[in-house]
């Protein structure tokens, strides 16, 4: 390869890259899920069917409660789990049951206090406008994963979000627009995020990250040096176009 064509890719190397950092600078985190947790259902008391972890700065507000729900016999039947680096969600064999995660603050595990972010904006980051909470599902063995987003604000206003999806077997991230949730909620002033997991019998899924984000558009710049970098390069295949003639 020329000297000139290895200075066209390359910009336009640096320019994809220049734009991946920006947007993800972007992001407000809602839980990585880096804070273990451990609930299921079960005969047993050894494994808690609701908890609360905290207080930690990788999940908003401090503090996470999962509450595990279904029906039980002789073996745990739904689990939820944090490992420290995802969240698996999984039904044991006949039970089709769910889970519901809060973030609310410090208070019963059991109980969704509306008002326990104490108004968070969730449209702002450090002055960056963002429009949807993005969900990293790395895994799903099976069709029928619901995930089911309720917004709380401090007024009384609530909003929700409900999408299922199909098998996944490579990690994607799922966007929930802003604009897409049916009710009153003021997502500039959130009491408490609300996500409700279920399933299908068998089923075994992985979430790694929720995080606020936006819409992923160039920077000035990058699209000042991405045009540059498309026109030199179409420049170039011209001028070869030109000398293969003579």
């Amino acid at each position: 390869m020329k000297t000139s064509q290895k200075y066209i890719f390359s910009l336009l190397a640096a320019t994809a890259m220049l734009g991946a950092g920006t947007t993800q600078a972007n992001a407000l985190l809602i839980d990585d899920f880096s804070v273990r947790q451990d609930t299921g259902l079960q005969p047993l008391p050894s494994i808690p069917s609701s908890s609360q972890v905290g207080p930690d700065i990788s999940i908003i507000g401090g503090f996470r409660d999962i509450e595990v729900m279904g029906d039980a016999d002789d073996t745990i039947e739904t689990r939820i789990r944090a490992t420290g680096t995802a969240l698996s969600f999984s039904n044991d064999d006949g039970t089709t049951g769910f889970g519901t995660i809060v973030w609310d603050g410090d208070d019963d595990p059991t109980v969704l206090d509306p008002m326990g972010l104490g108004g968070i904006d969730l449209t702002d980051h450090d002055g960056v406008a963002v429009d949807r909470l993005l969900v990293e599902i790395i895994s799903a063995d099976l069709a029928g994963l619901e995930l089911h987003f309720n917004i709380y604000d401090l007024v009384g206003g609530v909003s929700t979000l409900l999408r299922d999806f199909g098998p996944i077997g490579d990690s994607v991230t799922e966007a929930f627009l802003f604009d897409n949730f049916m009710g009153d909620a003021d997502f500039t002033n959130v009491g408490a995020i609300e996500l409700k997991i279920s399933g299908p019998a068998e089923i075994d899924a992985r979430l790694a990250m929720i995080e606020t984000g936006k819409r992923r558009v160039p920077e000035p710049l990058t699209s000042l040096w991405t045009l540059a970098g498309v026109s030199a390069l179409g420049g170039l295949c011209a001028k070869k176009k030109v000398a293969s003639r003579n």
